[in-house]
């Protein structure tokens, strides 16, 4: 049994690396056809749906089961067969993008030490917020279990250390171009410019980590909370690849930020690998493959049944000629579509499903993308934040036994001014871009 379910994740990590392979080329190259890394997911979804647990089985099959439903539909209404494409092609590009940017936790782990001396008090804390924030810009969730990892590793992990984790983040969600929030967001509002969010969204998630930071030093237990040992060898990695991301888009900005992404984090993590390793690093490369890339089963499958469920349900609205989209998207609409977006987080809803679902219903009929776009960052890290029901929390009470109360109970203080900072954000992309109403 154990040979067989290894065959299975050695196969499924190769084709993920043909899914990432098959991508890049998709777009640089007319003679690969955009279903093939599409098909190729929907392959690995099969291979790895043994892989998930209960709870995500249940998740991921509920997404698709009403996705098809409504693309069956549509279909059966007359609905344009695009929304039937873009359900096979199952979100390939954030999928890619997310595959590639793993392999740069091999460069980032190889500058962690497991000896170093935890520092102690506020200032401790504090830079373990805007360390996380950082590592978290191209790690995603790694970045949490690496560092509750470590302060856990001789006493439970407090419920101060767990909210600084989950601030910093949460926060990255607001503008990182290596954050599954972007790529779902650009992804699904075509009209969006990265370097537009990032100026909106990095001083906005800039002052976010400032409030926390105010909240953490007001806390009690902040004076001998023991904080992550952050070192300027595990910080120079996402601002180097932010930095070249960012260069990258204003030098061939006709290479869309998603593909830059993915093959800058390919060629880099995987260059650097092997130019330092050797036969070493290619050992790791191959253990990553086969492992590391398989236990993204739950990743991999939420991004397809999310795009199954954004395609399904635009097929629908556009068979029954419905339209849920205000005649003027403006700041006003911008704010009561961030309220949903978090009230549907609080209710359980992963971001991944809410942000993709509003961008296929919004997207097509607003013409401020920008704003629509900064909607969705806002509503995904605001909904990460404040959801106890979202992934990184979920990781918080079933890895480090953090209970759901105390984070709830911590959290409610900085929702209002993270919510005040939103919406002025919002505000303010809104009248420099010409949506002010």
């Amino acid at each position: 049994m154990n040979s067989v379910l290894s065959l299975r994740n050695r196969l499924a990590g190769w084709l993920l690396v043909g899914v990432i392979l098959t991508t890049l080329l998709a777009v640089f190259s007319a003679a690969v056809s955009s279903l093939l890394p599409g098909v190729l997911i929907w392959l690995v979804g099969g291979l790895l749906i043994p892989n998930l647990r209960r709870a995500q089985l249940w998740q991921i099959g509920i997404l698709l089961g009403i996705g098809l439903l409504c693309l069956a539909v549509g279909e059966w209404r007359g609905s344009s067969p695009q929304f039937l494409r873009r359900a096979v092609e199952g979100n390939q590009m954030i999928t890619a993008m997310l595959l590639a940017v793993s392999f740069l936790r091999l460069i980032a782990m190889a500058n962690v030490d497991p000896q170093a001396p935890l520092p102690q008090g506020k200032r401790a804390l504090l830079r373990t917020l805007f360390g996380v924030h950082l590592l978290g810009t191209v790690m995603n969730i790694s970045s949490v279990m690496i560092a509750g990892d470590r302060l856990s590793a001789a006493r439970p992990l407090s419920r101060v250390q767990a909210l600084t984790l989950l601030r910093g983040f949460s926060a990255c969600a607001l503008w990182s171009p290596f954050f599954a929030s972007m790529g779902i967001t650009l992804s699904g509002v075509p009209g969006a410019h990265l370097g537009t969010l990032i100026i909106f969204g990095l001083p906005a998630a800039l002052v976010a980590l400032l409030v926390s930071a105010w909240q953490l030093q007001r806390l009690p237990e902040s004076a001998v909370a023991e904080g992550y040992p952050v070192t300027f060898a595990a910080l120079w990695l996402p601002v180097v690849l932010a930095v070249a991301v960012i260069i990258g888009h204003l030098l061939l900005p006709e290479i869309p930020v998603l593909t830059l992404v993915t093959l800058l984090a390919l060629i880099f993590s995987v260059g650097w690998i092997l130019s330092r390793e050797q036969r070493a690093g290619a050992a790791r490369l191959q253990q990553h493959v086969q492992s590391a890339l398989p236990g993204m089963a739950g990743e991999v499958l939420l991004f397809l049944a999310a795009a199954v469920l954004a395609s399904g349900a635009a097929a629908l609205l556009e068979s029954f000629n419905i339209r849920l989209v205000p005649e003027y998207f403006g700041v006003l609409a911008a704010w009561t579509t961030l309220l949903i977006l978090i009230g549907l987080a609080i209710a359980g809803m992963h971001p991944v499903t809410t942000v993709a679902l509003a961008a296929g219903i919004l997207a097509p009929h607003v013409e401020n993308a920008n704003l629509l776009a900064l909607t969705l960052l806002f509503g995904w890290g605001l909904g990460v934040c404040l959801s106890p029901f979202s992934g990184v929390q979920l990781t918080l009470q079933a890895r480090y036994l953090v209970r759901m109360r105390d984070l709830a109970l911590l959290n409610l203080p900085a929702a209002l001014p993270l919510l005040a900072v939103a919406f002025t954000a919002l505000y303010i992309c809104a009248r420099f871009t010409g949506q002010s109403g």
